[in-house]
């Protein structure tokens, strides 16, 4: 009887195939995610709220960043423009830059995040008097300083903070004033008051910037259409494809053995 024993070419073969399968489930479950907010989408945008103003929309001590994920609003108030911030390596179309993130102050008291829009910006840490005077005002919160006066937007909710990978624990290395790797609710809401034991009420999602306005910034959702979906599918399928392969080549360099 001839069988089929395990070497190192077929162990490495089986580690690939392994690695497939789990990236191609991921794959899939992010399809599902799509779809799942394509619908949430189309359903929630059907009503426009008015934060601050509606009876709806009032301030609660209980306010789930879930409960308003997608749902269209319209803003007014008064930007922030002290308390800014940018969230750094943010893509868009294939170049570098940031988001950038304005605390609005609604009618009601309370401060609610808003993604103005995406700017481009080179990437590499902004130290030492070589730095211009315009890579400094990420630093500083001067960036793309938004308009004076009141303000009137509409904006599109998004419970997601947008995270990247931190490759480091230091804060100093993760938050350069004004320029920040992720968004991190605590730490801006500390940002916001000033100090660590401050109160502020702050609204516990992102608002995206839907309305145009002359600040040269860039506003593009998150995509979450049938392509979006279409791709993440696509991308579970080759990595399932690339599984059946090494399996099929990890039966194919075991060493056969006779018995």
């Amino acid at each position: 009887m001839t069988r089929r024993r395990p070497n190192a070419a077929s162990l490495t073969c089986l580690f690939l195939a392994a690695l497939g399968l789990v990236l191609g489930v991921w794959q899939w479950q992010r399809s599902l995610y799509k779809l799942d907010l394509a619908e949430k989408r189309a359903r929630v945008q059907a009503t426009v709220l008015q934060l601050g103003k509606d009876s709806e929309a009032l301030w609660q001590a209980d306010i789930s960043a879930q409960a308003w994920d997608q749902q269209a609003v319209r803003l007014a108030g008064f930007w922030r423009q002290d308390r800014q911030i940018y969230l750094d390596n943010r893509a868009h179309e294939g170049r570098a830059g940031v988001h950038v993130l304005t605390p609005l102050n609604l009618p009601d008291g309370s401060l609610v995040w808003v993604n103005r829009g995406w700017a481009p910006r080179m990437p590499g840490s902004i130290t030492g008097s070589s730095a211009d005077q315009v890579a400094q005002g990420y630093v500083t919160g001067q960036a793309h300083p938004a308009p004076d006066g009141p303000q009137t937007l509409q904006a599109l909710g998004q419970a997601s903070v947008m995270r990247r990978i931190e490759l480091s624990q230091d804060p100093n290395a993760l938050r350069q004033g004004a320029l920040w790797q992720n968004f991190d609710p605590e730490a801006a809401g500390q940002w916001l008051s000033g100090s660590a034991d401050g109160q502020v009420r702050v609204w516990p999602l992102i608002f995206w910037q839907t309305s145009e306005a002359d600040d040269g910034l860039v506003r593009s959702l998150p995509k979450v259409g049938a392509d979006a979906v279409a791709m993440h599918r696509g991308y579970a399928l080759q990595w399932w494809l690339l599984m059946l392969v090494a399996l099929f080549f990890a039966w194919r360099l075991s060493q056969k053995d006779s018995s």
